[in-house]
């Protein structure tokens, strides 16, 4: 298989109910640039990638076979508190609002989907 460049070594894979409503999130949340959606034949999505800043997200909609598999998710990010607050704005719920840290500017929510966030915003040496 020949990688598409925007691969990185390692993608989280999510599995998630209604993956073409998580996509629009992705999108309004993130500005998430999809690079591909594979549906099955019942309409459902088999395979798709999004990408967030140089991150690889990829994702499907569960079914009997394979169902939903929530994660945590790390994104560091100068646009990480926009990231918060647009995904609150989208109905998301906070689980740290914005606050300097040791490590950084950071903040983090849950999805829909039973997804944790972890956002923080790069800090200069």
């Amino acid at each position: 298989m020949k990688a598409p460049a925007y691969y990185q070594p390692i993608m989280p894979y999510l599995i998630v109910k209604d993956a073409a409503k998580f996509i629009d999130f992705l999108k309004e949340v993130f500005n998430a640039d999809i690079k591909l959606i594979v549906p099955r034949e019942d309409g459902t999505i088999m395979h798709a990638e999004a990408v967030i800043d140089q991150g690889t997200v990829m994702l499907s909609d569960a079914n009997d076979e394979y169902p939903p598999s929530p994660a945590g998710m790390f994104i560091f990010s100068p646009r990480a508190i926009a990231f918060y607050d647009q995904a609150i704005a989208y109905g998301a719920k906070s689980v740290q609002e914005p606050d300097e840290r040791d490590y950084g500017l950071s903040a983090g929510f849950n999805d829909e989907w039973g997804n944790t966030w972890w956002l923080t915003v790069p800090g200069e040496e």
